[in-house]
């Protein structure tokens, strides 16, 4: 594990627990949820995927079978 690496990441650091030989490190993450700001940009982004969700959905009712269709994406959701 590259302790540098992990220490500078924005979603929470290390801390070493114990000393000696029992010692190890744990990642204390930030607490959650993170500040957002609902700025216009943000807004209008998340209205954009709200109603593509919504466009998908409605699609996704015509089908016959739309296991055909999901069944890939899931497959390379897990391969990533």
């Amino acid at each position: 594990m590259n302790i540098e690496q992990v220490q500078k990441s924005p979603s929470g650091s290390l801390a070493q627990v114990c000393k000696g030989e029992t010692a190890y490190w744990a990642f204390v993450p930030q607490p959650l949820p993170p500040a957002l700001a609902f700025d216009a940009s943000l807004v209008r982004t998340l209205s954009d995927a709200d109603r593509a969700l919504g466009e998908l959905s409605g699609l996704g009712r015509n089908l016959p079978n739309p296991q055909l269709l999901i069944a890939p994406f899931i497959r390379r959701e897990a391969a990533l």
